[in-house]
């Protein structure tokens, strides 16, 4: 078994569709690199994201949290206020009704900032718990990940109120929910800190039938934490690819989107197969957008 040069990837994604889109080449200004290189090819990642809820998503929100949380953020995306001692760098939210409780389940869900008691100067007046966000990059973070779940119809928030509660669930390759996801489409992934997400490739793959692929995520991503999990392309497959994105830092990571994720490897074998993915009517064999587990 040989592993396959660029000269033989070219060939292959020009004459059999072995790759489709196929850049000829390494694309590497201002973006994570994609596209062929010396023995292997980097594919790209589309905007299609399926990202694990965060706790508090799996015990769900009620309505009054949900009304609340929106309420702290105005028309232009600003969350609380803005300290102007420190502008763009502290943002606080304020509770004056000592909701402890609402305010964790608030951090949780966002996964930064801290909770302070603000004790009032006059007896008349009850204390406060203050959110803080001290981070500017902790803020986009907010904005990207929890604004745009916010700005939803009663009836979607209300249907999923009625779904059951996944506060016990587990995560079930054999009986997977798609409770447990949430679809994104976006230019960026946000995944939350210990979490992981599912992707596509942008690129389709068409694998011949004495050749088997292994793919391998970028360094730039392995250097941030992030871990790229993509099982190998057996003989005869064909379809989007559908990749594992583990964020392995206690810290929001991003994913960009039409940028590389991961490289390629193409091992040709001394013979064919007797039976190949297709011969056997694999279960992921055809499939197209992000993937979850099938049986």
């Amino acid at each position: 078994m040989g592993l396959k040069p660029d000269h033989w990837i070219r060939k292959m994604a020009q004459e059999e569709r072995m790759i489709e889109p196929f850049t000829d080449g390494l694309v590497r200004d201002g973006v994570i690199s994609y596209g062929l290189s010396s023995y292997g090819y980097d594919m790209r990642v589309a905007n299609e994201f399926k990202v694990f809820c965060p706790e508090i998503r799996v015990r769900k929100l009620n309505d009054y949290e949900i009304g609340y949380i929106a309420a702290m953020i105005d028309s232009e995306g600003h969350i609380g206020k803005n300290d102007n001692k420190r502008p763009h760098h502290t943002w606080q939210i304020t509770i004056g009704n000592t909701n402890l409780e609402l305010m964790e389940n608030v951090q949780r869900m966002l996964g930064v900032g801290q909770i302070y008691l603000q004790k009032r100067s006059k007896p008349e007046h009850n204390d406060a718990h203050i959110f803080k966000i001290t981070r500017f990059a902790d803020v986009q973070h907010v904005l990207a990940q929890v604004y745009p779940q916010l700005i939803v119809k009663r009836e979607a928030a209300q249907k999923a109120l009625k779904a059951p509660s996944r506060a016990a669930g587990v995560v079930d390759p054999k009986n997977f929910s798609d409770d447990l996801v949430e679809d994104v489409i976006s230019d960026h992934c946000i995944v939350p800190p210990n979490s992981f997400a599912l992707a596509r490739s942008i690129e389709y793959f068409r694998i011949p039938r004495k050749v088997l692929c292994i793919c391998l995520g970028k360094s730039t991503y392995a250097r941030a934490g992030i871990v790229v999990n993509i099982t190998p392309f057996e003989p005869s497959w064909e379809g989007h690819v559908t990749i594992e994105i583990s964020n392995t830092t206690p810290l929001p990571a991003k994913i960009y989107a039409n940028e590389g994720i991961a490289q390629v490897l193409f091992l040709e074998a001394d013979e064919e197969c007797e039976v190949s993915y297709a011969d056997r009517k694999g279960k992921y064999q055809g499939q197209t957008g992000v993937t979850g587990p099938r049986t």
